[in-house]
Formats: structure tokens, sequence, C-alpha cells
């Protein structure tokens, strides 16, 4: 079940809960692991994608002028990869381990950056682009064949982070479990290392469907989809879902949304996507969205659907990050009025991305005395700068999880899927003789207790 982020964290911070104890303490170990790093090397390594064996892609520090591979990873096909790292000077290499020795053989593809000019980091922050193209023939003598083998072999984890971008996965499997979500709050990099990011699919890619794209939560999982899942119109629509430890910042968290959509569409030329979200998954995915739009000029898109989201940010995450012994990353950006939250608003979503807000307002939270879904008040959820820029508002007799389940989200959620789909152009021709036929406009009326269409 999805963590009732507010009640949660106040419980913890403010009342003593039994565990609060015991999970901070794994917390301050993960971010004492973690605290050495302070940067994100990040990029992609491109290869025929026809090749079937895995990568092994390397970082070297190159401080000194002395050599010596500081991490590494196994990437099982083209696309992103990031390293967290200290300040100094880097370079990569990465080679396709035809024969799955970790060696780099004769007659092998492989790739460097930073011959001539490495990887300077000097401060905290994210390098991006630094990308590699796998296109060289490992001849002899040309690497170091037993240097590469013997540290390889010496080091014990990766940090790399995009653990699959496309991959066709079982819903039911552990690493989107509540048992992973809530390890991805509680010791974050630790399950950025396990676990890693992804934006997976259900099933194979079909560009004859328009993809939507899920973000869950904090110490949310993709299993909390699943209803949403099993009840889309899947002749039309192909779910994907962002899996990530939430935990983490939300800078770095929708850095990476943006990465890996990015990706995909590299691979595929999708020309519409739509994105969903609940809970603080709707801030990692705005900020996801504005980087889409504003940073890399994209147009691809084309609907935004929010559920439950603490768009004024949680006062409870000002308690913590004063308070607790340990903080959550995640948390400072939560804070209202955090630099993170007002980034969201300098610049607007763009009209060609209709936002849908929905929120929820039972289940009410004795410890909170503003009015609250049971996690997240509903001043908050409604935040008059979000609230200008939406299409449409929906209100539902739902708590802050079960607003997931309803029946009525469920059914709002999917005419506003047929009706954006039908109005794009390309789609609507797509769409006839499929059996489409229009949306009831008394749907959108009947049984939502409160609605506010902005235009």
């Amino acid at each position: 079940m999805i963590c009732r982020f507010g009640v949660y964290l106040l419980s913890i911070v403010l009342l003593g809960m039994p565990m609060a104890g015991c999970m901070f303490m794994r917390l301050s170990q993960d971010l004492k692991q973690a605290e050495t790093k302070d940067a994100i090397i990040r990029g992609r390594v491109s290869y025929d994608a026809a090749v079937e064996a895995p990568t092994l892609l390397l970082l070297y520090s190159a401080d000194g002028g002395e050599k010596d591979i500081v991490d590494f990873t196994v990437m099982q096909g083209p696309g992103l990869y990031a390293f967290m790292v200290p300040r100094g000077t880097y370079y990569l290499a990465a080679f396709i381990d035809q024969n799955q020795n970790m060696r780099p053989d004769n007659g092998e593809i492989y790739g460097l950056y930073g011959a001539p000019d490495p990887v300077v980091v000097s401060q905290a922050g994210t390098i991006k682009g630094i990308d590699m193209v796998l296109d060289r023939v490992i001849r002899e003598g040309v690497l170091d064949a037993e240097f590469w083998a013997r540290k390889v072999l010496e080091t014990s984890s990766a940090s790399a982070y995009i653990s699959g971008a496309g991959v066709v996965v079982d819903l039911d499997d552990s690493h989107f479990s509540p048992q992973y979500a809530e390890k991805g709050l509680w010791e974050p990099y630790a399950t950025l290392k396990e676990v890693g990011i992804g934006l997976f699919f259900l099933e194979e890619y079909d560009p004859a469907k328009i993809p939507v794209l899920f973000v869950y939560g904090a110490a949310g999982h993709a299993q909390n989809w699943r209803l949403l899942f099993e009840h889309m119109d899947r002749e039309r629509f192909q779910p994907w879902f962002f899996n990530y430890p939430s935990g983490l910042d939300l800078e770095f968290l929708g850095g990476a949304l943006n990465g890996v959509i990015q990706w995909l569409h590299g691979q595929y030329h999708f020309d519409t996507l739509f994105v969903a979200a609940h809970s603080m998954g709707g801030l990692v995915a705005r900020y996801a969205i504005l980087q889409n739009v504003y940073e890399d000029h994209q147009d691809y898109i084309k609907l935004f659907v929010t559920i439950s989201t603490p768009w004024g940010g949680h006062r409870a995450a000002a308690k913590g990050v004063k308070y607790a012994p340990a903080v959550v990353p995640s948390w400072r950006d939560m804070v209202p009025e955090s630099d993170f939250i007002a980034e969201l608003y300098r610049r607007p979503l763009p009209d060609t991305i209709p936002h849908y807000l929905f929120f929820s307002y039972s289940g009410r939270s004795g410890m909170m005395d503003e009015n609250n879904d049971g996690a997240v008040t509903l001043e908050s959820q409604l935040d008059y700068r979000v609230q200008r820029q939406a299409r449409a508002i929906y209100g539902f007799d739902e708590d802050h999880v079960k607003v997931l389940f309803s029946d009525d989200v469920i059914g709002i959620f999917n005419d506003i899927l047929r009706q954006r789909a039908e109005a794009l152009p390309r789609r609507m021709r797509f769409f006839e003789g499929v059996g489409s036929t229009p949306p009831d406009p008394d749907r959108l009326r009947s049984k939502v207790p409160w609605r506010s269409d902005q235009h």
C-alpha cells in the first residue's frame, strides 16, 4: 500500500513511532555511504542494437595521471547510464563483451570518452550529454586487458542508475512491490544501486497505440497502478511506468525521467505521449515535462493528468528537515516554497499539454489542522499556481490511497484519455473504423462530487 506521506512523516517525526529509530538508522547509514558522492555524470551508450551481448561500461579516475577504475556497470543493450561521483577528473570506456568474460578481447567493439578532453567535476550537480558511440574494434595491444579485468573483478558494485528503458516486465516482479517501495524511501542510494531507475513496458512497443506513462509518489510502487492498467483500453493505449527510489531528490528524479523519455523517443519516434502521476509523482513529472519542452524543445507530450499531488509542498517535510535525526533527500524538495517547488511554476505548461487536476478530500487526518485527504492538505493539492493553469479540476470523496482504486476516478481518467486521443488529428484517423465511440459528456458529470473547468 502507498505510504500516507504526510501522516507517516508526522508520526515518525513528532510522535516517535517505535520503528522510527530503526528507519532513521537505515537512512543514516544509506546517506553516509553516499555522502562522498556529490555529482552525477550521465549520458548514453549507442551501438548496433542487433548485437546480443552485454556491454561493460567503466568509469576511470584521471586524477594525478594514474588511471584507476572507480566504478562500472553492465548494460544489456544501448541506453542511458549515470554515475554518482565526488569531485575529480574522469573518462569512460565501454566494450561489448561478446564472450561475456568481463575482459576486452581482440575483435570486440569499444568506445571511449575523455580522449583528449576528460570530464571535470568541480561542483555538485549533473553533468549530462556524456555520450559514447561504440564503433571501434579492439586490436591486440590497444587496451590493457589485464588491468580492466583485474579492476572490474575487484569492484563490488556499480552506481549506474538506469536499470531499464523500454524493457517489457512482469508487474508482479518484486522490484515493483511495496517492499522495494519502502526501501526506496528509507534507503534511496542502496536501492538506486540494487534496483536502479527505469521506465518499463507491460507489452512490446506498438506504434499504433498511444503510450501512457505512469509516475507514482513517495513510497509508491508500480503495483499501485494495477487497476488503472487493467481498465485502460489496451487496444488504443499502452501503459508505461517509471520505477524509482522515492527518497532521492526530486530534481535528480525529474531529470532522470526526462532523460529516459528522450532516449525512448530516439528509439521509437512516437509523436504522442500521455503522462499520469499520483501524489509526489506529479511534482517529478511536471519537472520532467518542463525540461522536455523548454530545454529539449520537444512537443510530443500531449496530456498531463495528476491525482492528489501536493502542489504546494508538505509542511510535514519541513518538520522532518528541521527535526529528524536524518533527512530523506526528497523531503527537502517537498518543503513548501523550496527552490524546487518554486521552479515548477517559473514556466507554465504549454497549451498543447492540457493538465487535468484530480484531488481527493476524504480520510481526514487529525494531525493536520487544514482540510486534507488523510495525507495531503486541500490547500496544497489546490495550490493557486497550478489551479490557474489546469484545463479542468475534479474532486473525489476518497482518501489519498483509495483514490487510485475509485471507479469514478478510473472512469473519468479513461474518458479523458479517449477525448484527448480523439482530439489529435493523426490519432483521429487511426481510431476510425475500430469501434470508436464519442465520449459520453454525462459521464464527466455523473457521480463526480466537485468539478471546475478552466480553459
